[in-house]
């Protein structure tokens, strides 16, 4: 490798180092922020004002009408239709707020997880050892998490969205929101490469390990 790859390999690396222990810090103080803020919420559930964000589906109706817009949404007037990241603002429940707060942490140990591979590839990487074995092992690991990131945040969002809705008992006339499922195929694709790509680098791993026993 060259001097300037090695360089901006070395830059790569402490920046990934700055991200680890950043979201290591963060990964320890936010469960603990969110259940100080649980606890410290009022005990009457009307008195408590938490910002919920959730991935949700929504439709908005004309006619205010909930039995209008069940039967019929032409009939309802269909003003507006999609799916997104939804803020329900100033929500009196505590197991949405728990509930927002575990799915995020459960998707920073996954990234956490993705991250620690990169820094012990950037690691050989700068030691010289592009074509060791274990980095072959670690770029396939990194692809079973691009895949696993894309499968496990949606449904999290799908079940985490339903069961916020039913506790928080959204009903508000002319607008029905419903938990949304997307499963970002892209991702999971980009995934499945870089679990093909892992095995060609350990065919050059390999190749490169009997050519130096050959030396």
């Amino acid at each position: 490798m060259s001097t300037t790859e090695n360089r901006l390999a070395r830059i790569v690396k402490r920046f990934l180092d700055i991200i680890w222990y950043a979201l290591i810090f963060t990964a320890v103080v936010w469960p603990i922020a969110v259940i100080i803020i649980g606890l410290s919420k009022p005990s009457d559930p009307a008195e408590r004002h938490a910002d919920i964000d959730t991935f949700l589906s929504f439709k908005i109706y004309s006619d205010v009408s909930t039995e209008l817009a069940t039967q019929s949404e032409n009939a309802a007037g269909l003003l507006i239709r999609g799916k997104g990241m939804v803020q329900l603002n100033n929500t009196p429940s505590l197991l949405a707020w728990y509930l927002s707060g575990a799915i995020t942490e459960i998707m920073g140990f996954i990234f956490l997880f993705g991250l620690l591979q990169m820094r012990r590839l950037f690691a050989s990487v700068i030691k010289g050892e592009s074509f060791a074995r274990e980095n072959a092992g670690r770029i396939k690991t990194i692809g079973y998490v691009f895949i696993g990131w894309h499968i496990i945040y949606p449904l999290l969002q799908y079940f985490g969205g339903r069961i916020m809705l039913n506790d928080i008992g959204f009903n508000v006339q002319g607008i029905h929101l419903h938990p949304a499922f997307e499963l970002n195929v892209g991702g999971i694709f980009a995934g499945f490469a870089i679990i093909v790509l892992s095995g060609v680098l350990r065919e050059a791993a390999s190749i490169h390990h009997e050519q130096s026993l050959t030396v």
